[in-house]
């Protein structure tokens, strides 16, 4: 009995134990689940220390109202006097230039002598007579005007032989087809094929013309053009409007073509009139009629196409007299102006800049050379936000970051404007007026302006300043002990910002002063939430 209430009391024991021990292990488990479940904060004390409110940026030296020298045609350097920083005087000689002709002017030489020699080739390969390079040269619109009269008249005429010659074979087919005495109707095939190709010919003859003037005129146009893509383009013309004009086949093989049709056309006519030798009297009439017609058609196409050509003729010689005397000012004007080799200061300043050395060619108008006008003024341009700007006003006075190498620099704010090149960003250019005895235009220098710095007790970092609808405040860690280890919360202080900077944020609150203050956490932190700290 008592050996059975023995056992008893120890599986009672057993229990109580196991019990003990598989709650103290959920409770192990559970705090350390729920301690990963907290977010993780970083943090710092709170320190003493200084803020300074300065406004920092950084930008370049300008010089203002800075002088260009230039020169006004193209030149080669020999030497160059002068370096960046060099104090020059009004007259100083700042660059030597080769001697010899200009870009320019050697340009303009060319163009003229070209134009020249593409007037007489026109005159040689146009054949043309002296009436009308008399007419040119004394730029005589009334002759062409003359001229263009006469021209409608003979085209006028030539219309009228056209409308005889038609209406004659009109007659000669009426005729024909009331008569069955004699068959000719394969020499009149004949006739039509040479006549058409005879018209063919002189359409060729004249295509061929056309072409010539166009090739002589955008061959002028090219030696008169300095752009090299025009001069180009017109080279690219005339070489189309050559291959189109060496297609139709030269002018002599036209011409001996044209005598050839006209000697068939007279051939096949006398073979007909030869087989009509039995036609009516009429017949006859009308086949003589018609060779007498073809012939004075023939001759007025003839004097039209000479009139119009000593029109063209005469109109691309005064073109090119035009050009000729445009070209022959402008060289006799770029003669007149060239330069000698030497280029000077024309006012006194400091070199801010040289743009060539020695064996360089410098455009026409380039800037050679940047001189700081002795007594103007260098000015920096800082961007900055609307609210720095307004803790800026004019004639603060900046200083330089590393002012041990600008010893006397001094910069002070001449005005505040608003950053056109980004007005989206709402951002504002403070403008410095600068001063000093070493100042090199280019110099990138960092400036500080506004407030100076001031001591305060409580300093935490930017990340610890809170704000809700309440106002501003930090969380402060404190601490509890429990049988299972401390016990981490955040909670709320109230403070008042006093100053700031880029990092740090001074404050006044209820605090000693050595408390820890979250920074940072991975996850949102609200007043009274547990936390857990870094291992």
């Amino acid at each position: 009995m008592k050996k059975l209430e023995g056992n008893r009391k120890d599986w009672i024991k057993n229990i109580l134990i196991i019990f003990l021990v598989v709650l103290l292990l959920l409770t192990f488990f559970s705090n350390t689940i729920m301690n990963y479940s907290l977010a993780e904060v970083s943090s710092t004390y709170i320190t003493s220390g200084s803020i300074s409110t300065a406004i920092r940026g950084t930008g370049t030296i300008q010089s203002v109202d800075p002088y260009n020298v230039t020169i006004s045609e193209g030149r080669k350097v020999e030497s160059v006097n002068v370096k960046k920083g060099d104090t020059v005087a009004k007259g100083d000689v700042l660059f030597v230039l080769e001697k010899g002709e200009s870009t320019e002017l050697a340009d303009a030489k060319k163009a003229y002598q070209d134009l020249l020699a593409s007037y007489d080739d026109a005159i040689i390969k146009g054949n043309i007579s002296s009436d009308i390079i008399t007419a040119a040269q004394n730029r005589d619109n009334d002759v062409i005007s003359q001229k263009m009269s006469r021209l409608e008249q003979l085209g006028e005429t030539l219309r009228q032989k056209k409308a005889v010659v038609d209406d004659i074979k009109a007659q000669i087919e009426v005729v024909n087809a009331g008569s069955a005495i004699v068959d000719v109707s394969n020499e009149k095939a004949q006739l039509e094929a040479v006549n058409t190709a005879l018209s063919a010919e002189k359409d060729k003859l004249t295509k061929f013309t056309e072409l010539q003037t166009k090739i002589d005129s955008l061959l002028a146009s090219a030696s008169a053009e300095k752009d090299e893509g025009k001069k180009w383009n017109y080279i690219n013309q005339a070489v189309t409007a050559t291959n189109d004009r060496d297609a139709l086949g030269t002018q002599a093989e036209i011409e001996a073509n044209i005598k050839s049709y006209e000697k068939q056309v007279e051939t096949i006519n006398k073979t007909i009139e030869d087989k009509q030798a039995a036609p009516t009297e009429e017949a006859k009439q009308l086949n003589y009629k018609l060779t007498l017609a073809n012939n004075e058609y023939t001759e007025a196409q003839e004097d039209y196409d000479k009139l119009s050509s000593e029109i063209e003729n005469q109109r691309t010689l005064q073109s090119l007299l035009d050009q000729i005397e445009d070209a022959k000012n402008k060289y006799e004007t770029l003669e007149a102006k060239t330069i000698g080799t030497e280029v000077t200061a024309p006012v006194s300043g400091i070199i801010t800049a040289v743009n060539y050395v020695a064996g360089e060619k410098v455009e026409k108008d380039a800037t050679m050379a940047t001189i700081q006008i002795a007594g103007k003024d260098y000015t920096l341009e800082m961007s900055v936000t609307k609210e720095q700007a307004a803790r800026i006003k004019v004639g603060d006075v900046g200083q330089a970051s590393n002012s041990w190498y600008f010893s006397d620099m001094t910069l002070t704010v001449s005005a505040i404007k608003n950053d056109t090149s980004n007005p989206s960003s709402g951002n504002r250019i403070v403008v410095f007026t600068v001063t000093g005895s070493d100042i090199n235009v280019g110099q990138s220098v960092t400036v500080s302006v506004g407030d100076k710095s001031a001591n305060y007790d409580m300093i935490v970092p930017n990340t610890a300043i809170r704000e809700d609808k309440n106002g501003t405040y930090i969380l402060v860690i404190t601490s509890k002990s429990t049988p299972l280890g401390n016990r981490y919360t955040a909670t709320r202080v109230d403070v008042t910002k006093l100053a700031s900077d880029d990092t740090n944020t001074a404050i006044s609150c209820g605090l000693q002063g050595y408390e820890s203050v979250i920074t940072t956490a991975t996850k949102p932190v609200s007043a009274g939430d547990l936390v857990r700290l870094p291992k």
